[in-house]
């Protein structure tokens, strides 16, 4: 009988042990210990008529203990060209444990925490994919695994390249340096010393501000929202999800194109006023100072003499301009989307 217990505990303990470590090898979200990569950033395409947008960025990658702690930095900008002027940064800081995620709201200056849900963290970048041989990257040999609209390259489960594509908008993520099995301090893991804000997973009865969602974030959401569907069924609705990924860019601009047409109205009228050069390009400093944020720089030429052929030839100047955005201003009212917006806009 003593025997027989002797067996069972030896059973139970060897039993135990496998179960620990193999939690233990579960749990390693990559095959590198510790690593550091750097990426470039790089995307756009044709966003609505006559408006062609380009992102823009780099990031970092570090971790540490197989990468159980991690920490991911990015920061890029969207910007349109064409009959739109738009330009906006997006920094991202996130690190990450076995059991929590810290977020970095530099608007707010706060640090949102929220628990991991368990399994949440060793999500499989390949779901849905197939392999699609191997591609060399940073000087390393990863697998190529992909699907319709998304290829990602994974070097012993860390991500080298990422690349997704939506109707013509695409994204990139390519690493260029990758230093792995390295000493990774807790320096290098640090958050900014901001106060820190505990979110809950579960649905409370508090309405929380939704925030700007970059385009890139959301081309993400939109390719595994649209995965296995058929292609003749998404050129219909084309339209319709390039207007969603124009949300932010028309928003901002439904605010920005009216209080522009009043800043050079109020901009004319100071240059009218205006007595000598000195003034002149005060007024000029002030119409430039006071852009919306996201609103791209215009280029305020500096007034070095001031008479009045100079005077009638930036007055007349001022004044097409106000003429052409306000013949445009009952179609930029109206509109109701990205699209509508840029026909608008189109001479």
């Amino acid at each position: 009988m003593c025997t027989y217990k002797g067996i069972g505990t030896v059973l139970y303990l060897c039993f135990g042990l496998t179960l620990l470590l193999a939690d233990s090898e579960d749990s390693r979200l990559y095959q590198i210990e510790s690593a550091r990569i750097e990426y470039t950033i790089h995307g756009g395409g044709i966003l609505a008529p006559e408006l062609n947008l380009t992102i823009e960025g780099e990031g970092k990658l570090r971790f540490r203990d197989w990468g159980r702690t991690s920490l991911v930095e990015e920061e890029t900008q969207e910007r349109t060209s064409g009959i739109l002027s738009y330009a906006e940064t997006f920094s991202r800081y996130v690190k990450y444990n076995r059991k929590e995620q810290w977020s970095v709201d530099y608007g707010q200056g706060v640090i949102l925490e929220r628990a991991v849900p368990k399994g949440k963290r060793l999500q499989n970048l390949t779901k849905g994919m197939t392999p699609h041989g191997k591609a060399r990257i940073a000087g390393k040999e990863c697998d190529v695994w992909a699907k319709e609209g998304e290829r990602v390259c994974l070097y012993k489960g860390v991500p080298l390249l990422i690349e997704r594509e939506l109707f013509g908008i695409s994204y990139e993520k390519r690493a260029h340096t990758v230093n792995e099995d390295i000493n990774i301090s807790s320096q290098e893991c640090t958050l900014p010393d901001f106060p820190v804000r505990k979110i809950a997973l579960f649905k409370t009865s508090i309405k929380q501000k939704k925030g700007v969602t970059e385009i890139a974030k959301q081309l993400e959401g939109m390719v595994k929202e649209l995965s296995g569907k058929k292609s003749m069924e998404l050129q219909r609705h084309k339209r319709h999800y390039l207007n969603r990924l124009g949300e932010n860019i028309f928003r901002q601009q439904k605010v920005v194109l009216p209080a522009k047409l009043e800043r050079m109205k109020r901009a004319r009228e100071c240059l009218q006023l205006a007595e000598n050069s000195f003034h002149a390009n005060g007024c000029l400093e002030a119409y430039g100072a006071t852009r919306y944020e996201g609103e791209m720089k215009e280029e305020v030429p500096h007034i070095g003499l001031w008479n009045a052929q100079e005077k009638r030839r930036i007055m007349e100047r001022f004044d097409e301009k106000i003429a052409y955005l306000a013949s445009k201003m009952k179609c930029i009212r109206a509109a109701k989307h990205i699209d509508d917006l840029s026909r608008c806009m189109t001479p």
